[in-house]
This record gives C-alpha cells, sequence and structure tokens, in this order.
C-alpha cells in the first residue's frame, strides 16, 4: 500500500511542480492580453471618436479630400474597426479557455489541444478580418484611398506572422492530441 501511494505521489508530483511554474506564466498571459484588448479598444475608439482629426491625418498622409467624405462612408469605416476588434476581443477569450485549461492542470489533454485548435482558429480568423476589413474601410471612407493607399498596409508582414503563430500553436495542438492518444494507448497496453 505504501509502495502505491509512494508511486502515485512520483506521478503527480512532476504536475505539481508544472502547475507552479506555469501558474504566474498563465496569470501574466492573462493580464496581458486583457491589457492588449483594453488599450487597443481604448486607441481605436479614441482615434475614430474625433471624425476631424482623423480625416486630417489621412490628408495629411495620402492628400484625401475630406469634403468628400460623407457620414455614413465615416460611420461604415469606424464599423469596419470595431469588427476588427470585435474578432480581436474573441481572440482573447480563446487565449482565456486555453489558459484555464492549464490552470487547471490539464495541460496535457485532449481539452488542452481542441483550446490550441480554437485559438488558433481565432487567430487566422481575426487575422483574415483585419485584411479584409482595411480595404473595405478605406473604400467606405473614400475610393480615392484604394489608389492612394500603399499595397503593404493592405497585408503587412505582422499579418503572415500572425498567420504563422496560429500555425504553430495548431501544429502543437495536434503534437498535445497525438501525445494524449500516444499514452493512453500505451497506458491500456501496460
Amino acid at each position: 500500500m505504501i509502495d502505491e501511494m509512494e508511486e502515485k505521489f512520483a506521478e503527480t508530483a512532476p504536475m505539481i511542480a508544472l502547475n507552479e511554474r506555469l501558474r504566474w506564466a498563465c496569470l501574466g498571459i492573462r493580464g496581458v492580453s486583457v491589457a492588449w484588448i483594453l488599450w487597443d479598444w481604448t486607441v481605436s475608439l479614441y482615434i475614430w471618436s474625433d471624425r476631424a482629426t482623423m480625416l486630417d491625418r489621412l490628408d495629411r498622409l495620402y492628400g484625401l479630400d475630406t469634403s468628400s467624405v460623407s457620414a455614413g462612408g465615416y460611420f461604415g469605416a469606424a464599423a469596419m474597426a470595431v469588427l476588427s476588434m470585435t474578432v480581436a476581443t474573441i481572440f482573447v477569450g480563446y487565449l482565456w479557455r486555453l489558459v484555464r485549461v492549464f490552470l487547471e492542470g490539464r495541460v496535457f489533454s485532449v481539452d488542452a489541444a481542441d483550446r490550441m485548435r480554437d485559438l488558433a482558429l481565432a487567430g487566422v480568423a481575426a487575422t483574415l478580418v483585419d485584411v479584409v476589413v482595411r480595404p473595405i474601410g478605406a473604400a467606405m471612407l473614400s475610393t480615392e484611398l484604394l489608389g492612394k493607399i500603399p499595397p503593404y498596409n493592405w497585408f503587412a508582414p505582422h499579418d503572415l506572422l500572425y498567420l504563422l503563430i496560429s500555425g504553430f500553436v495548431f501544429a502543437l495542438g495536434v503534437i498535445f492530441r497525438s501525445a494524449v492518444q500516444m499514452a493512453d494507448d500505451h497506458a491500456r497496453i501496460v
């Protein structure tokens, strides 16, 4: 009986240590993700709330005729920015779900693998929405912006980085799922 208890403790001790090391990292990830999304919302709403300053900025950058921008067009462009931020907020929600699984000690589990897949897909969705929304928002402001804004603003290098990171997280989820299945198969054999 004592041998059985020692064996069970030997199996759980690494998980306890892992959880202790992960706790601070997970709490840090949660804190930074909330700070980031609040910062994004605050900055974006601040920028879009002052129509005159925003249009003046576009005039200085791209020579936009500000008199050609209708109230509806400005509202539509602002709505595109809000859509992009909303999808980013959903991404943060998926990140929280993954971190919760880690904090509960289910790091190497099917649930963690599923949450990684969900996070990766949310990251791809957020990036693609952002890429699509940029030209649509510009066109809503003024179609002349489409020709004046450089092409690298529509699909920027950081967009590719976000897609690569999402692909990496997706791959880790597949690896985690495979490892859990192999461990289950091994446990059934032994």
